[in-house]
């Protein structure tokens, strides 16, 4: 695995992946209080109280989940600001990755996710350690399922009531793609 010396990855000019660290706990904790209410249609954890101290906490568990090397964790850095979140949480016994991404509504329909989203899946290839990534998301996220496509990922059925959201459970889709 690579190191943190290693990033950021550059998507294309002023589009990068950093890794997450309690540094931008700021930065981050404003992208999210902006975004919290629209992405609690698909995220459980958008529903819970988020403070600048726990986002920091946040920042911090997922840079020590890198040392630990049971995740890539990016912020998606658009011109030096934070604009979402894309991330791969990672099984070394499998050979396994699954990702998760979310864009803040000011960077979406400009292809941001798509691109971190396609940057992060080659960059975990490219390591040589991973041979399946799947994505799990909710059925009705119709802009989330229509981007694994793009990236070439297979949907392989259906997961029934596996994701518990406030007062419900939902039913995800699984994609996956794998490495040659």
């Amino acid at each position: 695995m690579a190191a943190a010396d290693d990033y950021p990855l550059e998507v294309r000019p002023g589009l990068s992946l950093e890794l997450q660290h309690p540094d931008l706990a700021e930065a981050y904790f404003a992208l999210l209080e902006d975004n919290l209410p629209r992405l609690a249609a698909w995220e459980p954890w958008a529903s819970e109280p988020h403070t600048l101290a726990t986002t920091r906490t946040f920042l911090a568990w997922q840079a020590q989940a890198f040392v630990s090397r049971t995740q890539l964790p990016f912020v998606i850095v658009l011109d030096g600001r934070p604009v979402g979140s894309c991330s791969a949480r990672l099984d070394a016994t499998e050979g396994t990755a699954d990702v998760g991404y979310w864009v803040g509504a000011a960077a979406e329909g400009a292809g941001i996710a798509f691109a971190s989203v396609a940057a992060l899946v080659e960059h975990v290839f490219a390591r040589g350690d991973t041979f399946r990534v799947q994505a799990r998301t909710a059925v009705g996220n119709q802009r989330s399922r229509a981007l694994l496509e793009r990236l070439g990922f297979a949907f392989e059925g259906v997961q029934r009531s596996a994701q518990r959201m406030p007062g419900r459970r939902v039913d995800l889709a699984v994609y996956a793609k794998t490495a040659g």
